[in-house]
């Protein structure tokens, strides 16, 4: 175990390749979704749109779900003690599958093209159940969890979520390119994978990687140990609460559990805040900003959706897409990932016994700086082009920017780390 850390196992990381193979695929995506803006003014007119429905693949199955997974690949050994069975084996078929499964699957929904569709959900269901799987006998290899972090449950609970969704989704890619009827109508079927995606996977796993990485690299307090005791479990009761009220149509109940999981988000957001406030760091940097500018974007993708909820307009949920996507996730997660890879890289070389350079010498802070400040910009330029569709391919300009320069500045990280280690 780490003395500077208590609970964090380094000495069980896997091999260097296994997560950032994930970290350097990501922001391709992201660029792609960026040009896909560009040459798509209508995109953003509504929800179901085909650019719209690509481009949320992009970013949710390609970008976000590629971090996700290379950051489980570290993180479930190291906190949770589940070693994967052969790591470099299931990082590389699980990268494969989802690569081109996620690619599959977007320009089947934006070309309107059944066999993509088909093919790119079988490709990510494939690539996910190897995931799963592995991770399933790494959970059942690992030793009771000790201490009082909530990391370990949490992260068991958010790949439960994953699964659902992911059942929830080949449904989806079946009931669109083959016809196969549904017990339910299709928009609550969208509707339950969508939110499924959004607070059972994407949202637990937030904050069960943020009750370990927010005060680690934050410098800020520890979460509340009653907030972490019951926060992703309530969350995922009542998501389950909401599903049965969506599909039973019980429109005060669903109503009733909608606010609910909108307060329990905005908790979420409004703790992280209070934690950053209270951080011991003299001057915050940039990731830790723009983790801040993410709870701010949860916020206000709360805000509309609770204004959708009352209101038919269709950008009402076009911006919370866009503030939850882009705001909040893609925010978060490139903030992480500005904290996590240089990390990798210095622990690979001290375990190397290489002497390491600083982890500001790996990645200095301009370019990072710079780079977020595009990520802010371009979601400034999204909000208005909800608003103002013509201003669309400024802002997928923007988008490609951001994307392009996040892969850039993680390649200068992995060139830095290659240097180091044949110096």
């Amino acid at each position: 175990m780490s003395s500077a850390n208590p609970g964090l196992a380094y000495e069980d990381t896997p091999p260097l390749s296994a997560p950032l193979r994930f970290f350097l695929t990501a922001p391709v995506f992201g660029l792609i979704a960026g040009m896909v803006l560009i040459f798509d003014g209508e995109l953003l007119g509504s929800r179901w749109t085909p650019g719209a429905l690509a481009v949320v693949h992009l970013i949710a199955a390609g970008f976000m779900l590629q971090v996700m997974l290379g950051a489980l690949l570290q993180i479930l050994p190291v906190v949770a003690g589940a070693a994967f069975p052969a790591p470099l084996r299931v990082a590389g078929v699980t990268h494969v599958l989802l690569g081109l499964g996620a690619a599959s699957l977007a320009f089947g929904l934006g070309d309107g093209a059944p066999l993509a569709i088909v093919s790119g959900g079988v490709l990510l269901a494939s690539g996910l159940c190897v995931f799963l799987a592995a991770s399933l006998v790494g959970l059942a290899r690992a030793a009771p969890a000790q201490g009082a972090s909530r990391t370990p449950r949490d992260l068991r609970l958010a790949l439960g979520a994953l699964a659902l969704t992911t059942a929830l989704g080949i449904v989806l890619a079946l009931a669109l390119s083959q016809g196969l009827p549904l017990p339910v109508a299709l928009p609550t079927l969208v509707d339950l994978h969508a939110v499924w995606a959004w607070m059972g996977w994407g949202g637990v796993l937030l904050a069960a990687t943020s009750w370990v990485v927010v005060p680690m690299f934050q410098i800020t307090p520890a979460y509340p140990a009653n907030f972490t005791r019951f926060w992703a479990p309530a969350a995922l009761i009542a998501l389950g609460v909401w599903s049965f009220a969506l599909i039973t149509a019980i429109a005060s109940l669903k109503l009733a559990l909608s606010a609910v999981l909108l307060v329990m988000a905005s908790g979420f957001a409004l703790q992280t805040l209070k934690l950053q406030r209270n951080s011991r760091r003299s001057t915050p940097d940039a990731p830790f900003r723009a983790f801040r500018l993410a709870m701010i974007a949860l916020l206000g993708s709360l805000i509309a959706l609770l204004v959708s909820l009352t209101h038919d307009a269709p950008q009402w949920p076009v911006l919370a897409g866009v503030l939850v996507l882009h705001g909040t996730f893609a925010g978060a997660i490139s903030a992480m990932l500005y904290k996590i890879v240089p990390f990798l890289t210095w622990l690979n070389l001290t375990q190397a016994r290489i002497r390491a350079p600083n982890m500001k010498k790996l990645l200095p802070d301009a370019p990072i700086r710079n780079q977020l400040r595009v990520h802010a910009a371009a979601l400034a330029a999204l909000i208005v082009a909800v608003l103002v569709p013509v201003t669309t391919p400024i802002a997928g300009l923007l988008v490609t920017v951001e994307f392009a320069w996040l892969l850039a500045n993680l390649v200068r990280a992995v060139r830095a780390w290659h240097q180091a280690a044949n110096a």
